[in-house]
């Protein structure tokens, strides 16, 4: 396999976007972290433009241990968690502030 990637930024992400388009596009890239590694570039709250090199891919996040009493949360739709490859940890970005996204095939 070679080291290639893929520029999925055929339309980039608009603040112009309905929250219907967002939706969308967070349900996209969410399917595409489950099967692929990207480099997301979105801007963090203090304005600073961060490139992260993230997955959601089953056999590359770490083995988490369930707790009897863990808590259970409502899910954000306006965050999304994903793993830092690099870091090797859990991040997240505010989906509105994501830029540009590069699937790495």
């Amino acid at each position: 396999m070679t080291n290639t990637s893929l520029n999925a930024q055929l339309n980039p992400p608009s603040e112009e976007w309905t929250d219907d388009q967002w939706a969308t596009f967070r349900s996209w890239l969410n399917d595409i972290l489950r099967v692929s590694t990207c480099v997301v570039t979105f801007a963090k709250k203090d304005g600073d433009i961060r490139v992260m090199t993230c997955t959601l891919q089953p056999d590359l996040l770490p083995k988490v241990e369930i707790k009897e009493n863990a808590v259970k949360r409502e899910p954000n739709y306006n965050n999304m968690s994903v793993y830092d490859v690099n870091a090797e940890g859990w991040r997240s970005f505010i989906i509105r502030n994501v830029k540009t996204v590069e699937i790495k095939i």
